[in-house]
């Protein structure tokens, strides 16, 4: 019967970290067209409206707390960095992750990038991109280019 039970706990773990993955790929995904249409706006603005967005969708579940959203914007695709939000030397949260917003010019490559440390039961290390606390990952990323349509922001 252990074994049994065991194997039940591991499908529904399982399948609320893939119901979560979801749900904030969706609420990505629906975030970023008011992101597009508010280009012009200060990083912060553009931050908690991505931020809002995505707590409305994982709300059930997720703490908006623990949520992470990372805004960096690159002059073309060629120079998008595409390291992982966690540092594999560490374990944690790579420096400046979540914190950041880019300069949103016309042109501009932004990738927008939502980050979640889901505790699980499985600190087996099994998971890539697994924390020092045995968290897991739970990433989602958007890339849009700015274009001509977008207002240009002064002081970049």
């Amino acid at each position: 019967m252990v074994p049994l039970f065991v194997v039940v706990l591991f499908v529904i773990e399982n399948a609320l970290v893939h119901w979560i993955t979801a749900s904030l790929d969706n609420g990505l995904d629906a975030s970023m067209r008011q992101f597009y249409v508010r280009a012009g706006g200060p990083g912060a603005e553009q931050i908690d409206g991505v931020r809002a967005e995505l707590c409305r969708q994982v709300a059930p579940l997720v703490k908006c707390e623990a949520l992470k959203v990372d805004v960096t914007a690159y002059a073309n695709f060629a120079s998008v960095d595409r390291a992982s939000p966690v540092d594999p030397m560490t374990g944690d949260w790579r420096p400046g992750f979540g914190g950041q917003h880019g300069c949103l010019a016309k042109g501009s490559v932004v990738v927008v990038q939502a980050a979640l440390a889901q505790h699980t039961f499985q600190a087996f290390g099994i998971a890539p991109g697994q924390f020092r606390n045995g968290s897991r990952l739970i990433n989602a990323a958007a890339v849009i280019q700015l274009e001509g349509n977008s207002p240009a922001v002064a002081g970049c």
